[in-house]
């Protein structure tokens, strides 16, 4: 049986509870060791990583402004030689590393990683080579997902996917004609890392971040070429309805809440900008809509009523009462909140998300 990994608070819980049960004698103490053996404590946090991390980012920014601050009196040869022999010592120390001293090791390994982002732009500039700066993020975010992969390390893919953003997004900042799909090929490799990293939660959240801005940028690439009307409605309106597929759509446990929560997020903001767009029949539909999540256990969808009471809030400057606005939100609220009560009273067993 495959060892479960859990928090090291999930463990002591776990411990304590075992222990309550054998004292009671309902499981034995071999029952007990047991069960504690299927698991496996996850590394998390600790001060020793903070402070090697810290120092990996010191170290990295510290060689490099040396090398920036001495770069004009080195000829070409010798510039690319320190960027080789720095890359290449501070990854063979890590590997060296990496059973006797695997933080440490890490913390190299994170240093590495600054000085091929940085020989890359170096490269760059030293050989006059000309390429957009979107594009070198690409080539830093190849060696990135290698080494993330390598170490089994999140918050190397987590960098990753913050290279990705500014790839991906650089395109509208520059005006280029093409669309950046590299992204097409490196956002399926990223599923499947995360699936073998067991769908940890902040990683999920910026994987589909990531893929959600794919598919807006794709929209506002390919929907003006209909010639439609209004492409910009069009595109928000696409969103709206993908943002309610990934609510409803059936996915691995882990995904789920992280899925359903950015399903909302799109369709709450979406929304709001189309009842600009479309008249008294839309926001009252999609009233409805939330309410029928709210029914479901759906706290999320409260917040995004607030989003909608707030935007109508504004429009009623001129004839409506702040007073009253006020007062028709509070009773909004605490009705939800008098609905919820009453559901965990009867036991109702609600998500909430």
């Amino acid at each position: 049986m495959k060892e479960k990994e859990i928090t090291k608070k999930q463990f002591d819980f776990l411990d304590h509870e075992l222990k309550y049960l054998k004292n009671e004698g309902i499981i034995s103490k071999q029952d007990q060791e047991k069960i504690l053996r299927s698991y496996i404590v996850r590394d998390g946090l600790s001060f020793i990583s903070i402070l090697l991390a810290i120092g990996a980012l010191l170290l990295g920014l510290g060689v490099l402004t040396f090398i920036a601050s001495n770069w004009i009196y080195l000829n070409k040869g010798v510039k690319l030689l320190i960027i080789i022999v720095c890359l290449i010592g501070v990854n063979f120390a890590g590997v060296k590393w990496q059973t006797r001293f695997p933080k440490t090791a890490r913390s190299l390994h994170y240093v590495g990683i600054l000085i091929f982002g940085a020989g890359i732009f170096l490269i760059e500039q030293m050989f006059n080579i000309s390429i957009n700066f979107n594009s070198s993020f690409l080539l830093w975010a190849i060696g990135t997902i290698f080494i993330g992969y390598y170490l089994k390390d999140i918050a190397i893919l987590l960098f990753t996917s913050v290279l990705l953003f500014i790839y991906l997004n650089g395109s509208i900042f520059l005006n280029e004609t093409s669309y950046p799909l590299a992204i097409l090929v490196f956002l399926p490799a990223l599923y499947v890392l995360l699936k073998k990293f067991d769908y940890p939660k902040i990683l999920t959240f910026c994987i589909n971040a990531l893929a959600i801005n794919t598919i807006v940028l794709l929209l506002m690439k390919l929907v003006p070429k209909f010639n439609f009307h209004n492409p910009g409605t069009v595109t928000l309106t696409i969103l709206f309805i993908l943002g309610i597929i990934l609510v409803h759509i059936p996915v691995p446990t882990k995904l789920q809440r992280t899925m359903h929560i950015q399903g909302h997020i799109s369709h709450g903001i979406t929304a709001i900008f189309l009842t600009f767009e479309f008249s008294l029949w839309f926001p009252i539909a999609y009233l409805l809509f939330l309410l029928y999540l709210v029914h479901k256990g759906s706290l999320t969808s409260i917040v995004i009523i607030c989003a909608l009471i707030f935007r109508y809030y504004i429009d009623s400057f001129d004839f409506l009462p702040k007073s009253l606005t006020f007062i028709i939100g509070g009773m909004i609220l605490i009705g939800f909140g008098f609905f919820f009560e009453k559901q965990r009273k009867k036991g109702g067993n609600h998500h909430e998300e």
